[in-house]
Parts: C-alpha cells; structure tokens; sequence
C-alpha cells in the first residue's frame, strides 16, 4: 500500500509541476514574455544569500563611483570602500558570527582580495571576524593601533596576521595612505597613551573629490577633546560614521560643529542591551538637520560619491 501511496503521489506532484509549466507559458505568451523575465528575475533573486541579495538591490552593476557599504550586523561594526578602480578596504569585522555575513558581501561586491584592513580597535565587536577575514581573502596591508589586549578574539586575529603573512602597520595621528583616488588620513589615535581601547581607536578620515567620509570608531569624548586640541584634521564632512554605535559619549556637540555632516550612519542592532543609539546623540544630529541612517532600521546601507555630492539608498 506503501508503495502505491508513493506512486500516485509521484505522478500528482507530475501533473501538478506540468499544470504550472503550461499556465507560465500561457501567461508569458500573454504579456510578450514580460511575465516570464519577471519570473525569472524573481527566481534568481530567491536563490541569492540575503547579503547578495541586498548588494543586488543597493549597487548598480555599472556604478562607477567611490562605494561605501555598511554591512548590517547588529550592535557591531563592519564596512568596506571600493574604489570606481577596484581598490577596497575594509573597515572592522564585527562580531565573531558575522563572518559569513562579511564574506558573502564581499564577495557579492567581487572582492576576492582586500588591499587594506582596517581595525579600529580590539574589541571583539569591531574584530570577532577578522581572523575569518584573514584566513578567507588575500589582504595587502592590515592597519591597527598599538592598545593591546589579552583577549582570545585579539589573539586569533594576531595568529591569522602571523599564518597569512600579512603586513601590520600600528598607526597614530597624521599617518596617511591612499588607494586609488582616495586619500585617507589617520586623525586618532594621539602620540599619547590611553588607559582604554575606545579611545585608542582609530579615526579615518577619506577624502575622494571634493567630498569626505569620517571613520570615528569607537573614540569617546577624551579622544574627541584630544582631536579638537591638537588640531589633528577635523574638518567639514560629508559623511559620518556615528562612534560607538551611537552612544552619548561619543558624540559632543563641538565635534558635530568642526564636522557638520550631511549624512550620519549608526551601526546598532535593534533592540539593543545598550540603548543604541542614545537619545542624546540623535537629539544633536536632529538639532544640526543631519538625516540619520540606523543598520537596525535601514539595514544595509549604500552611499555613492562621484567626487563632488554623495548619495545613498537602504536596503529596508
């Protein structure tokens, strides 16, 4: 009987696939094969990742603009710059389970090698993947700061340093680099020695064209004062990496004043133990007219520069 049961069922699952086959056909005779390469379109969207799926979405397949892509993983950190030459780096690799989330992207984006990593700084919700990172993609250059840690996620990251031979370069205010048209520029950490990691982070400041990009990192207010003293290169931006996630002490009104950007984003997961973003820091953004982009509500986020104005889209 068993074996009955399974034959028709066979050949009702038959009828039914020839049933479909035949009303597709139909319906793309009807609309001049429209229906068909929507159909289409729509099967290969489904059988995406979720994260090509979104780089699908955001980027243009022709986009030959400077590209800066934030990768929604939660309360952490992760992003990369290409270059319209194809010259990228990544920024932070957040948590230790974003791995594959980063890697999809990447590849998604056609990255198969990384001209440079940055790492902010070594908590292991701005370095829980880097080791993946390593171990995964040729990287030219890692760019670290000097704050050491004891930590098994900092460890593993200097063990795939070690086994990919890849060059560390620990850097402090005024080191600068540049990757294709693109100029960045180290503006924290001081020539001083903090007593903690945030404040030791590193603040990337990318200048393509006319238009500028600021990294801030998790750099709290000591730091911030520091930069503001020091005249270290604050200066207009357009874009801004909100620090730490968007908590308050990350953010002072004297730095929005030296910065004035038009565009904020705040990598932060929604529902957060933390309160991320704080209300004291969006309250300043808002006072300024900055339009705020939050991963915990806008998901990944795209923003384009063709080296005069930026622009962005959300993947939510």
């Amino acid at each position: 009987m068993a074996g009955r049961r399974k034959k028709k069922t066979a050949a009702g699952a038959i009828i039914t696939i020839l049933c479909i086959a035949g009303l597709l056909l139909m319906l793309a005779l009807g609309t001049d094969g429209a229906f068909l390469d929507s159909f289409g379109d729509f099967l290969g969207s489904a059988a995406l990742s979720p994260s090509a799926a979104n780089v699908a979405k955001l980027v243009p397949g022709d986009n030959d603009d400077l590209l800066l892509y934030v990768i929604d993983t939660g309360n952490s950190d992760s992003m990369v710059l290409l270059t319209p030459d194809g010259h990228s780096l990544l920024i932070d690799a957040g948590e230790s389970d974003d791995a594959g989330r980063i890697l999809d992207t990447l590849s998604a984006l056609g990255i198969e090698s990384l001209d440079a990593v940055v790492a902010t700084h070594p908590h292991a919700d701005h370095i829980g993947s880097m080791a993946a990172v390593l171990n995964q993609i040729p990287v030219g250059t890692i760019y670290m700061t000097d704050f050491v840690t004891t930590t098994k996620t900092y460890e593993k990251m200097l063990g795939a340093i070690e086994e990919n031979n890849v060059p560390a370069v620990n850097v402090t205010d005024g080191y600068a680099f540049d990757l294709g048209g693109v100029r960045f520029t180290v503006l924290n950490p001081q020539a001083r020695e903090y007593g903690d990691a945030n404040n030791s982070s590193i603040v990337l400041l990318a200048g393509y064209g006319g238009t500028k990009f600021l990294f801030e990192g998790d750099a709290e207010e000591e730091a911030i004062a520091d930069m503001l003293a020091n005249d270290s290169g604050l200066m207009d931006v357009d874009v801004l990496k909100v620090g730490h996630h968007g908590s308050h002490n990350a953010t002072t009104q004297e730095f929005l004043n030296a910065t004035t950007p038009s565009l904020a984003i705040i990598n932060c997961g929604e529902g957060n133990d933390y309160g991320h973003p704080h209300k004291e820091t969006l309250d300043m953004l808002g006072a300024m007219d900055v339009t705020v982009l939050r991963t915990d509500q806008d998901g990944d986020i795209a923003v384009f520069s063709d080296g005069t104005a930026v622009r962005y889209a959300a993947a939510a």
